[in-house]
């Protein structure tokens, strides 16, 4: 995926990709064959073409993308899909699939061949710390929609204080090694209903209220972890898949600064 950066210009704020030159082919231009969205020429305005230049303060901003490699991302939740991380939206329909990432950036899951332990396939991945704080660059995120108002997502929708306590770090591994080895989480046992659910999403909310029982810490319903974690974090990405998928489609995305 592209990164996006916004920066104003003309009375606009424009959602843009970085470094996205013209590559319109004879079938791209008008009166052509092709179906494709011309590229916004790099380092000219997107509405009438002059060329942009920038004050340092008025220099284009990075948008935060939702999606980080989840082997990078220590003692973490994550969310994948096997479609892809443009299937983690609230419009997609795809199976989700959730994991537990140690220190190391192992990623445990519960699937029906047992715990899987992968030390790739999650590179794209939604991912939420749970000892240490999220760290997210206060930028606004826009999406495009025919309403007047544009929704802004903002750092305050992550969970915070941290779920769990920075001294458990030492133990994780050993923790959530132990926990994996546990007889309700073999092949036969897939489908069966627990405290927090089958399958994997129980796997992981049941270790996270594992450590929180050993640090006598109040256990973390399904539905207060949904709501208050999960969903922020999916319709944080669905608002940046729509951004996303609009300036593929058009090129730019505006927004009145007014």
């Amino acid at each position: 995926m592209e990164n996006i950066v916004r920066f104003e210009h003309c009375g606009e704020l424009i959602y843009t990709f970085t470094h996205r030159e013209d590559t319109r082919s004879s079938a791209e231009e008008p009166g052509g064959t092709g179906s494709g969205p011309a590229g916004v020429p790099s380092g000219r305005c997107p509405l009438f073409g002059d060329r942009l230049s920038f004050r340092l303060l008025d220099a284009p901003v990075a948008v935060p993308c939702p999606f980080s490699n989840g082997h990078e991302t220590p003692c973490a939740f994550l969310l994948s899909s096997r479609s892809g991380p443009t299937s983690i939206s609230e419009q997609n329909d795809s199976e989700l699939h959730v994991g537990i990432s140690n220190s190391e950036g192992v990623v445990f899951s519960y699937t029906e061949s047992g715990v899987q332990r992968q030390q790739q396939s999650w590179e794209k991945s939604l991912t939420i710390p749970l000892i240490t704080p999220s760290n997210h660059p206060s930028v606004p995120l826009i999406t495009p929609s025919n309403h007047p108002s544009p929704v802004v997502v903002t750092p305050s929708n992550h969970p915070s204080p941290p779920l769990l306590p920075g001294s458990v770090v030492r133990s994780w591994d050993r923790r959530l090694e132990t926990f994996s080895s546990q007889d309700r989480w073999t092949t036969d046992r897939f489908s069966e209903e627990g405290e927090f659910g089958s399958c994997c999403y129980g796997f992981a909310l049941s270790f996270i209220n594992e450590v929180r029982r050993s640090e006598v810490m109040e256990v973390i319903s399904q539905n207060t972890f949904t709501l208050g974690c999960v969903l922020p974090t999916i319709q944080r990405s669905s608002k940046y898949l729509s951004l996303y998928d609009h300036i593929r489609h058009h090129g730019y995305y505006l927004s009145t600064t007014a």
